[in-house]
């Protein structure tokens, strides 16, 4: 196999009429170019410049060698091209996986801000709770909630919320008010989850001084859904006190269409991250959308937590 370096090498000293000046535009030694057309000559047996103190001139069968080996530099630089090309062009297309909860408030108008600015971007996403393999089943990137399982996978933390304690005015009015969370087990609840047992509610409060506190409350669900769309809905209906996040509640608190129930008490934040198979070649599209979302998410849970640009509680 021909060494292409030196080849591209011949083509250079040919063109910039020497070796001195192709050594000069390459910002290569002058020995290192000498000697590697010598090894390209060697290797090929045949003698492709004539050398004198001031010039070279191509011998008969160096100028068709000449010729192929110009026709084939521009080819490989048409090919570079046409890659930068379409690295600027950020075309392609991205397989993704997001909570079904997320996709309408918070993804489609950071994916649809996306496209506007790069209109060559193809957007697949699979709205899904199930856990998904992204190496089996070709996905470059997962949303996930919480703590994250799989260690092989690249993580990236991109923002977080917490969840309230609501209900509606109608269900209060009804049952009562509630003083502390041993008082939640006396109500109905409408919790997240796609079994039927009994479930734990972990709070912690912070008292006048610092001190903190902790309560687990055990509940017995009235109603369980695994969609916190349906369990928002439920909970506006007078169905029962549910946890919600804070960036599907927050705006019916303030209007006023929910009470947040124990406003001492809160959960644990809960993490929104992006992972990726992590194989090392990410595409500039993988790697600027990721840079989107990183930019973008942050504000939009802020203002979802947020709406009206007051103290919640």
């Amino acid at each position: 196999m021909q060494d292409y370096t030196a080849m591209a090498l011949f083509v250079h000293v040919v063109e910039r009429g020497g070796f001195t000046a192709a050594a000069r535009y390459l910002r290569e030694p002058l020995s290192t170019v000498s000697r590697r057309i010598a090894e390209l000559e060697q290797s090929l047996g045949i003698r492709l410049l004539e050398r004198s103190t001031r010039t070279v001139r191509l011998t008969d069968l160096g100028e068709i060698y000449y010729e192929h080996c110009r026709k084939g530099l521009q080819e490989f630089e048409s090919a570079n091209l046409v890659i930068q090309n379409r690295q600027s062009d950020v075309a392609g297309l991205l397989r993704m996986t997001v909570p079904p909860n997320l996709v309408k408030p918070f993804f489609i108008p950071m994916i649809t801000a996306f496209q506007n600015r790069y209109p060559n971007a193809r957007i697949a996403v699979l709205s899904t709770e199930r856990y998904v393999d992204l190496l089996h089943e070709r996905i470059d990137i997962a949303f996930r909630i919480g703590r994250l399982k799989d260690s092989r996978l690249m993580a990236r933390k991109l923002a977080s919320y917490t969840s309230y304690l609501v209900a509606a005015p109608d269900y209060l009015k009804q049952h009562g008010p509630i003083r502390n969370p041993e008082d939640l087990a006396e109500h109905r609840t409408i919790v997240f989850q796609a079994g039927e047992g009994q479930i734990n509610w972990d709070l912690n409060a912070t008292l006048p001084g610092g001190r903190t506190e902790t309560a687990t409350v055990s509940v017995m669900p009235q109603l369980m859904v695994n969609d916190f769309s349906g369990i928002l809905a439920a909970t506006l209906t007078g169905g029962g006190i549910a946890r919600i996040p804070t960036i599907l509640c927050a705006a019916a608190v303030h209007q006023g269409r929910l009470v947040r129930i124990l406003a001492d008490w809160s959960f644990e934040p809960t993490t929104i991250s992006v992972v990726t198979p992590g194989t090392g070649n990410a595409s500039r599209l993988l790697r600027l959308f990721l840079d989107h979302c990183a930019q973008t998410l942050p504000r939009t849970i802020a203002d979802a937590e947020n709406p009206f640009g007051r103290p919640q509680g």
